[in-house]
């Protein structure tokens, strides 16, 4: 399966240090309020208000209809929407140097996995003030704890420096059609453990003569931390352990957790790749089952447009449902002076009677809020296919978001348990040793860290 989203692999190595070193001739300061305007005869406090929108280049098309949403609605403001960049790995360098030459756009698309390094380098603001404030209605009440703990910096863990815009979770995707050309009956249920699981994977497969795969790698390619770290964690690993600064993927928990996935292989699963594709992809028709997330239902609906599946929790370990989760979000950036009128966005962005329902058709990119009304119900959930699309909130409210790290370590850490799983599986090394070798490879990054 693919990850999260295509720019939610851990490829962007040397994030901190890459925007550190741009920074170091920055000043920081308060940004000037917006400048206030008084209302004119359509009664808009903000009318003649401009503030531009600065986004990752995949997501252009959907931040376009947002911004056309909310200029109907207030025709005396402007939105522009700017694609900073098309590489995530340049996306933050570019919005470093707009820092410096006090060129950020007002607004700026976050993500989980940088959230904590814009706020190092400061290039976006606090919004905990605003939001006790509760101007517009926007509060931090209102969004799913989880999901807005992504954007708390690691160091000042009261800020918030972000607002998160979907709510991604993972489940199974099965495909019903395949089930039945083998005469397996055994459906997928909210019930389901991992033991179920692996058993019918392994049966259809059989069935198929390898025409077909019972599963997707539970693990990707071993580098992909949102599918294999939920399932250490329920095997009683932490993963990462901001107090002690450690990991523990080589622990005994985690030892269980590794094995759990690789039990899939070779006739569960496709053979090991260290790339993903086709293969790999529950829309290809080549799959049974696959742990994937919110994000592809669009694209399974086309791509399995032939085809009958659904989607459910992702099978229990030891009673617990190893789902992942992630988000991208909105900032404030640390220059605007259009403070009020980025806000005024904000505010119609999130009203769950507004910017939300465009956020949830599938023109404004089909998602699902991180806010707790927009989990309890919404446009997204009206949709028949699949036909249990209400387990992604369920997924959401209980997903295993991974604890942020600092700089550059977890980038290290997803590339040396990718490694590691090359070593298990090609060269058949012991799954203890291979794992032993990612952990001190991800601890002496994290100490590198702690001594910056």
């Amino acid at each position: 399966m693919h990850s999260l989203h295509p720019w939610r692999r851990r490829v962007a190595l040397g994030l901190s240090v890459g925007i550190a070193s741009v920074l170091l001739a920055a000043c920081s300061g308060t940004p000037a309020p917006s400048p206030s305007t008084d209302a004119n005869t359509s009664g808009d406090p903000l009318s003649g208000s401009s503030i531009v929108i600065g986004t990752y280049s995949p997501l252009e098309a959907q931040y376009k209809v947002w911004a056309q949403a909310y200029m109907t609605e207030f025709p005396d403001r402007k939105v522009e929407i700017v694609a900073v960049s098309e590489d995530i790995t340049k996306y933050q360098q570019i919005l470093a140097t707009q820092r410096i030459s006090n060129t950020m756009p007002d607004l700026i698309f976050n993500v989980d996995f940088l959230a904590n390094v814009f706020a190092e380098a400061d290039l976006v603001l606090d919004l905990a003030p605003m939001l006790a404030k509760g101007d517009g209605g926007l509060t931090a009440d209102g969004f799913v704890p989880a999901f807005l703990g992504q954007y708390r910096p690691i160091d000042s863990p009261d800020k918030i420096t972000g607002l998160p815009v979907s709510a991604d979770s993972t489940v199974l995707y099965w495909n019903k059609s395949i089930f039945d050309k083998y005469g397996v009956t055994d459906y997928p249920t909210d019930d389901w453990t991992w033991d179920d699981y692996l058993r019918v994977a392994k049966e259809i497969q059989k069935a198929s003569g390898g025409e077909v795969f019972g599963a997707t790698p539970p693990a990707e390619d071993g580098g992909s931390i949102s599918y294999w770290g939920p399932v250490l964690m329920a095997e009683g690993a932490k993963v990462y352990d901001p107090e002690t600064n450690t990991v523990d993927i080589n622990s005994p928990a985690a030892i269980e957790g590794w094995k759990k996935m690789l039990e899939f292989y070779p006739d569960g699963v496709p053979p090991y790749s260290t790339g993903t594709g086709g293969a790999w992809d529950i829309g290809s028709g080549k799959m049974a089952m696959g742990i994937g997330s919110t994000a592809l239902v669009a694209g399974t609906r086309e791509s399995l447009k032939d085809y009958e599946w659904d989607v459910a929790r992702v099978p229990q370990l030891n009673g617990k449902h190893p789902s992942g989760g992630g988000s991208y979000g909105f900032s404030i950036s640390a220059t605007t002076p259009n403070v009020d009128a980025a806000w005024a966005f904000l505010a119609w962005f999130y009203d769950p009677a507004k910017g939300s329902l465009v956020a949830q058709s599938p023109e404004g990119g089909s998602i699902i809020p991180p806010t707790l009304s927009g989990l309890q119900g919404g446009a997204w959930s009206d949709a028949t296919i699949p036909a249990n699309i209400k387990v992604f909130a369920t997924a959401a409210q209980d997903a295993a978001l991974m604890v942020a790290m600092p700089g550059s370590s977890q980038s290290v850490m997803t590339d040396a348990t990718k490694q590691a799983f090359q070593e298990v599986l090609l060269s058949g090394v012991d799954i203890q040793t291979a794992f032993d070798k990612a952990a001190a490879t991800t601890n002496a990054a994290l100490v590198q860290e702690a001594n910056k």
